[in-house]
């Protein structure tokens, strides 16, 4: 990136905005953002819906930093805060740079590292914190980011490409 006034503004701007996105439809879908019970799993399913903004990755130099500072702020609100802000924020930061990484690949294995590494983190800090089985929790995890990354992400990537969606990686 440049160093010239307008252009780093304008990256602050979207940063700022993905951000703000992120946060408000994790924190007004709250019961579902961090956790619904269902009947065939020991602990409670995660539909984080703004999870589905991972393709914005595959549009925009500003998507990463936008989802995980996003991420870090929504994880305020989040019933096991601290901890969550830690894992639940490294988890973002590493599902969009595996996603970013693999931008060029088919979009079904372009978008796992959305599911695979916050599987993996949320697990990983229920067990450590709260005692919870690392099996059933990454189980419950990767269940919700399946759903939405994937039945809400991928037409919302085929959505955005439709409408052209401007792509700061085309013609680079």
């Amino acid at each position: 990136m440049d160093l010239n006034f307008k252009s780093n503004s304008k990256y602050l701007a979207e940063v700022a905005i993905i951000a703000s996105i992120y946060v408000i439809l994790t924190i007004s879908l709250g019961a579902l953002s961090f956790g619904i019970n269902v009947p065939f799993l020991p602990i409670p399913i995660q539909l984080r819906i703004s999870e589905a903004l991972l393709v914005l990755v595959l549009f925009r130099k500003s998507a990463p930093a936008g989802l995980v500072l996003g991420c870090f702020i929504a994880n305020f609100w989040s019933p096991f805060m601290m901890p969550d802000m830690i894992f639940g924020t490294l988890g973002s930061a590493l599902a969009v740079y595996g996603i970013y990484r693999l931008k060029n690949i088919n979009i079904f294995i372009t978008l796992t590292p959305g599911v695979f590494f916050n599987a993996l983190l949320v697990a990983l800090e229920l067990k450590i914190f709260f005692k919870i089985p690392f099996f059933w929790s990454g189980v419950a995890v990767a269940i919700g980011q399946t759903l939405v990354i994937y039945v809400l992400g991928i037409p919302l990537y085929y959505a955005l490409k439709r409408i052209g969606f401007k792509n700061d990686y085309e013609n680079v």
